[in-house]
């Protein structure tokens, strides 16, 4: 079951993370119970790696996935901005967001999202990545709402880093590579599931998280397990 509170949510990540579950399946699962405490359409997490420019972290919909990994091409957007900047970043509406970021806004807005919230993931002096929310109609956040994104940024941090020394660059890129790797697996078995199951992306990744859930293990080792289940089969 999804957490309905924040505060379920908190617990959970982290008892995930005092059980050593992987850092890209605990993120995934803080942006499903994130979008349901928020009312947001979907959402994504681009993270810096180093120098070698922006990554896709996690995405609740290949919708997401989408902008997410236009961003980090064109490296102009909302999560882009939040990660330079270490602010949080919101837009609402055709006229701000195309004037904002002319090519990102109009991909955005044809996709049938009407509004952004970004928020910085921080890390001690360091911004590595930031986590993107997106809705179909514009609406205005409260400081509650907009905290408690703040907050589901700040966990996923924590989640990501869990214990490398906190001033060392190579640890934490690291940590970051790790997530990364976990994000690839989940990636693959949502495809491997459209294609078996004949899915959309979308509902690949609803399989995979019903999965976890109802064998109470993390989002990548089920990946993990039904890739594995194919390759054994062959």
């Amino acid at each position: 079951m999804r957490s309905t509170t924040s505060g379920g949510a908190f617990a959970a990540a982290s008892a995930a993370m005092i059980q050593g579950v992987d850092g890209a399946s605990t993120v995934h699962m803080l942006l499903v119970d994130c979008l349901g405490l928020l009312g947001a359409e979907t959402a994504g997490v681009l993270v810096r790696v180093g120098e070698q420019g922006l990554e896709l972290l996690a995405a609740t919909s290949h919708k997401a996935l989408d902008l997410e990994l236009y961003q980090a091409q064109v490296l102009n957007g909302p999560c882009v901005e939040t990660i330079e900047s270490g602010k949080s970043v919101i837009a609402a509406g055709q006229a701000e967001l195309r004037g904002r970021w002319p090519d990102f806004g109009h991909a955005m807005t044809a996709a049938g999202l009407e509004m952004v919230h970004a928020s910085p993931m921080r890390w001690h002096e360091r911004v590595l990545g930031g986590l993107n929310l997106f809705w179909t109609t514009a609406r205005t956040l409260t400081k509650e709402e907009r905290d408690l994104a703040q907050a589901f940024a700040d966990i996923s941090t924590l989640a990501l880093m869990q214990s490398p020394t906190a001033e060392d660059p190579t640890a934490i890129a690291d940590k970051l590579r790790a997530a990364l790797q976990g994000r690839v697996v989940i990636e693959r078995a949502k495809g491997l599931l459209a294609h078996t199951e004949n899915l959309d992306m979308d509902k690949a990744f609803e399989r995979l998280l019903n999965l976890s859930e109802q064998s109470e293990r993390p989002l990548a080792q089920v990946a993990q397990n039904l890739l594995d289940e194919i390759v054994m089969r062959r």
